[in-house]
């Protein structure tokens, strides 16, 4: 390439007046030489001036492609879940439930009880399903150890006062700590008429029939005049000072004995008991106020009840119990603890446990 000042020649304007020019340059010297001239097109590319520089063409790389195709395609979720689970490899476990599958929230004294813990019963119980919340275990024979419904409903019916200052009332479902056991209750207080003209009438909270289920059967106690569980009006047990005229007097008070028995079955139950005083009982946050008794009660009997009459089957029970009898919720037990040991309907037996009203009252029967 040859760069001339500020002049651009075309390459056959320039050709041509060489072409004209050179038979008279050659023929000035030397001899004459024919000279043979002919033209042909050689490619050029002569720049003359200041004008740029073009370079020769490059290989460009591709357009980048827009950034919606650069992107790879995801799908966009939609409604995630509040709480993704953890994967099985995150080594998390779930702590086990309490033991006690009942919840029940702590006593607090500053709620009223349902109703007062008066020193007699003067009213019929409330009907309905009582919730309570229990603990221990029971063994029967044959079938070895097994714990107790930590959750169990006992069912009050029948509740009505059948006289002046008397009540009554049944109970299923449990009863003196016996699984699916029934009962039935009595209660009389000093307004009732006595049985006999110039004798005060009987003040108590008792037992008027047991039924315990067993196999083939169920030993029965309803005795013709009703086991007192709780001596009204009730008092703490407490040493007596006995008058000095009557030194026959019993030394305490508020502390009792009674022994029944049933006239078919046979079956008898004894207690010898002492009032430990009033208390407050957690009905899962609520107090229940009560009479707190401290017991220890036998159950001998040699039949067990059928469908069809008895059969011969030794019973021989020990029970040591605590229970508390609401006397302002018509005498219903609402706490009950015991141990028990011996021979039921002729088959090893034994029961540790305790129960508690869940509830300060019932859901209605159905």
């Amino acid at each position: 390439m040859i760069r001339l000042a500020a002049f651009r020649f075309d390459r056959r304007a320039l050709a041509l007046p060489l072409v004209a020019a050179l038979p008279l340059l050659t023929t000035g010297c030397g001899p004459a030489v024919q000279v043979q001239l002919g033209i042909k097109n050689v490619p050029l590319d002569i720049t003359v001036g200041n004008q740029p520089l073009r370079e020769s063409p490059r290989p460009e790389a591709p357009a980048p492609a827009p950034v919606a195709e650069a992107l790879p395609a995801f799908s966009v979720p939609i409604g995630l879940p509040d709480v993704v689970p953890l994967p099985r490899s995150s080594g998390f476990v779930l702590p086990p439930p309490p033991p006690d599958a009942v919840a029940c929230a702590q006593l607090d004294p500053t709620k009223p009880s349902p109703a007062a813990a008066t020193s007699e019963v003067s009213n019929a119980a409330t009907m309905g399903r009582w919730a309570f919340r229990q603990t221990g275990n029971v063994t029967r024979a044959g079938a070895g150890a097994a714990p107790l419904d930590t959750a169990a409903v006992r069912t009050v019916s029948a509740a009505r006062e059948t006289s002046q200052g008397v009540f009554t009332f049944s109970e299923s479902g449990a009863a003196l700590g016996f699984p699916d056991s029934s009962a039935d209750y009595m209660a009389s207080n000093s307004t009732a008429t006595p049985r006999t003209p110039l004798v005060s009438p009987t003040s108590r909270f008792a037992l008027a029939r047991l039924s315990i289920p067993v196999i083939g059967g169920s030993v029965v106690f309803q005795p013709a005049s009703a086991l007192t569980l709780l001596s009204t009006p009730a008092a703490k047990a407490s040493q007596y000072k006995p008058d000095p005229n009557n030194p026959a007097a019993p030394g305490t008070t508020g502390s009792w004995k009674d022994s029944q028995s049933d006239p078919v079955s046979g079956t008898t139950v004894s207690i010898g008991a002492s009032d430990l005083g009033s208390i407050r009982v957690n009905a899962c946050g609520t107090p229940v106020d009560a009479w707190q008794v401290q017991a220890t009660i036998t159950v001998v009997g040699t039949q067990v009840s059928t469908a069809s009459g008895t059969v011969p089957a030794a019973t021989k029970l020990t029970m040591n119990v605590i229970y508390a009898v609401a006397t302002g919720l018509g005498g219903l037990i609402v706490q009950w603890k015991e141990t028990t040991t011996g021979t039921l309907a002729g088959g090893a037996f034994s029961l540790d446990g305790d129960a508690t009203v869940s509830a300060p009252t019932p859901a209605p029967l159905p």
